[in-house]
């Protein structure tokens, strides 16, 4: 079973090379934009993009997305729970010791990871 993901077009012109963001270990000619809920297990997080521009963050990692918790108590769910519309958690405890929740349509600036075809699939 297929599933859609909607991406848009990227284009990862200014990467901060200073001394409080680790070198990219990926290509970013590979970055995409995607919404937070559209993430895969394993899909390389770079930054968080909103009309203000581009929020890189000092580590890339690695997204292993699972359903968000309102009564979580890691001390950042309690955050999110007041927003409008889907929460997702796009990590919990890498890179930090809490969870790491998203408002569903925010977007992300991800290298997306490769995604073998189903084999279940019939041509």
């Amino acid at each position: 079973m297929s599933e859609n993901v909607d991406f848009f077009d990227a284009v990862v012109t200014d990467y901060p090379q200073d001394s409080d963001h680790a070198p990219l270990l990926q290509d970013p000619v590979h970055a995409r934009v995607a919404r937070a809920g559209d993430v895969a297990d394993g899909d390389l997080i770079l930054a968080a993009v909103s009309q203000r521009g581009t929020d890189y963050f000092n580590d890339q990692y690695t997204a292993h997305p699972e359903p968000y918790d309102p009564a979580c108590q890691c001390g950042v769910c309690c955050h999110v729970t007041h927003e409008n519309g889907g929460v997702v958690v796009l990590s919990n405890g890498h890179p930090w010791t809490t969870c790491d929740p998203w408002r569903a349509d925010d977007l992300v600036l991800i290298i997306p990871a490769i995604r073998l075809p189903d084999r279940d699939t019939k041509k």
